[in-house]
């Protein structure tokens, strides 16, 4: 009452600003459901990418298989022949 208060000074106030700006916003706390709804999207990421490297590579193995053997052997073909014979008796 008997003494007043002085007005923060203008560098007082960019110290304020500055302490605030410089301290870390706090991190957002997430519920079970939030951190199983990342894990998931983090899982299918991580198996999306590794399929689009996986299969390509596979088939191209597949490939290098088929040229080192010079074609499908008779053998391999014959069996296929025949599992189809099987599945149409079957029907």
């Amino acid at each position: 009452m008997f003494f007043k208060r002085k007005p923060a000074s203008a560098w007082a106030q960019d110290e304020e600003v500055a302490a605030q700006a410089a301290a870390p916003a706090p991190k957002e706390k997430l519920g079970w459901f939030e951190k199983r709804a990342r894990r998931r999207r983090r899982r299918v990421v991580f198996e999306e990418v590794l399929g689009w490297i996986l299969v390509p590579a596979f088939l191209y193995l597949l490939w290098l298989g088929y040229r080192a053997v010079g074609g499908v052997p008779k053998e391999i073909v014959d069996f296929g022949n025949e599992l189809m014979g099987l599945a149409m008796k079957s029907f």
